[in-house]
C-alpha cells in the first residue's frame, strides 16, 4: 500500500516530525524543506528524513552540531547532523561563492545535507555541489545533477563529505512530480511523529470550539 504525499504535505509533516524529535523550529523548517526538495525530484527524501529523525529521537541533538572552527568539521557526538550542518553551510554560502570549499567529518544521511545546501543554491541562483563516497549531487536554482554511484545516495553514514560552489551550467534533472508516492507504513510513522506537536484537547478548548448557541453570519 502507498500514499500519494503532496509536496506541501511532505514539507509540513516532516517539519512537525522534526520538531517532535527535538529540533528547534528553525532547523525543523529546514528539515521540511529538504524532504520536500528531494521528493520533488522523486528521491526518497521523506523516508531518509524519517530514518534520520528516528536516530535523533531521544538524544541531545546539539551533540550533532558541527564545530565549524576546524577542518574538517566535527561534532562532539559521533556524527554530524545533515540538517544542522547544511544550515551552517548555508550561512557560509557567501564564502563558497568566493571559492571556499568545506570539508566534513563523519556525517549522517548526506543526501539530506545536499538538499539543505540546495536551498542556499536557490537563494543565490548558483550551483553548490555536495560530494561523498562515490557520488556528488549538484544543486541548481531549480534542478540537480548527480554524478557517480547512485547507490551511494542513500548511505546512512559516510566518513567524509565536502561542499563547494560549482561551475556547471545545465542540470540533468528538473522537478518531476507534484506528489510523492510513499509507503503507507512509512507515512504512518511520519504522521505519528508530526501529531506529537499538536496540543491535546482540553475541556476549555472543546468548550470554545464551534459557533456556540448563536450564529450571526
Amino acid at each position: 500500500m502507498s500514499y500519494n504525499l503532496t509536496l506541501a504535505e511532505s514539507e509540513s509533516y516532516l517539519r512537525k516530525a522534526a520538531r517532535a524529535c527535538g529540533l528547534d523550529w528553525g532547523i525543523a523548517e529546514e528539515a521540511g524543506k529538504a524532504a520536500r526538495w528531494l521528493a520533488a525530484f522523486n528521491l526518497p527524501g521523506p523516508e531518509i528524513m524519517l530514518a534520520h529523525l528516528q536516530d535523533l529521537k531521544g538524544q541531545n541533538y546539539r551533540s550533532f552540531v558541527p564545530d565549524c572552527s576546524t577542518q574538517p568539521w566535527q561534532s562532539s557526538g559521533a556524527l554530524l547532523c545533515p540538517i544542522i550542518t547544511g544550515a551552517a553551510l548555508a550561512d557560509r554560502s557567501a564564502q563558497m561563492l568566493e571559492g571556499a570549499q568545506f570539508s566534513l567529518g563523519p556525517t549522517a544521511y548526506p543526501l539530506l545535507l545536499a538538499a539543505t545546501v540546495g536551498q542556499a543554491a536557490r537563494c543565490h541562483q548558483t550551483v553548490f555541489t555536495t560530494a561523498w563516497a562515490g557520488v556528488s549531487v549538484s544543486c541548481f536554482e531549480n534542478g540537480l545533477s548527480i554524478e557517480g554511484n547512485r547507490d551511494d545516495l542513500t548511505l546512512s553514514v559516510v566518513d567524509a563529505a565536502s561542499c563547494y560552489r560549482d561551475d556547471l551550467e545545465i542540470p540533468q534533472q528538473m522537478p518531476s512530480t507534484l506528489a510523492y508516492k510513499i509507503d503507507s507504513a512509512a507515512f504512518k510513522k511520519i504522521a505519528e511523529l508530526a501529531f506529537q506537536t499538536y496540543a491535546p484537547a482540553t475541556e476549555a478548548s472543546r468548550a470554545g470550539a464551534g459557533a456556540g448557541l448563536t450564529d450571526n453570519d
